[in-house]
């Protein structure tokens, strides 16, 4: 049976944050990054909601070091607030009035 190992963050406002910093994105445990590095061709499947979405698309658009590799990646957003005209590559929406 394959292994699931899922890197889950979230706040009451729908989106990680600190003072200073808009996000914490993960604890970088020993688990998670042998597992990235063990498996890193493998099509790792990102779950988000609009903020995030908002959020870290931005910064992929802005050229923000480290977001490069989220542009390969197949995402998934759950949002009824969002359009379908989604333009960070490898985006699928999910919306209750689909």
């Amino acid at each position: 049976m394959p292994e699931l190992l899922v890197d889950f963050i979230t706040s009451l406002d729908g989106y990680g944050a600190a003072d200073g910093w808009p996000g914490y994105w993960g604890l970088q445990g020993p688990e998670y990054l042998a597992s990235l590095e063990a498996d890193a061709a493998a099509d790792h499947l990102v779950l988000m909601g609009a903020n995030t979405y908002r959020l870290m698309s931005g910064y992929a658009a802005d050229g923000e070091p480290g977001t490069e590799a989220l542009a390969d990646l197949s995402k998934v957003v759950f949002s009824n607030t969002l359009d379908k005209s989604l333009t960070w590559p490898n985006t699928q929406l999910v919306s209750a009035t689909q």
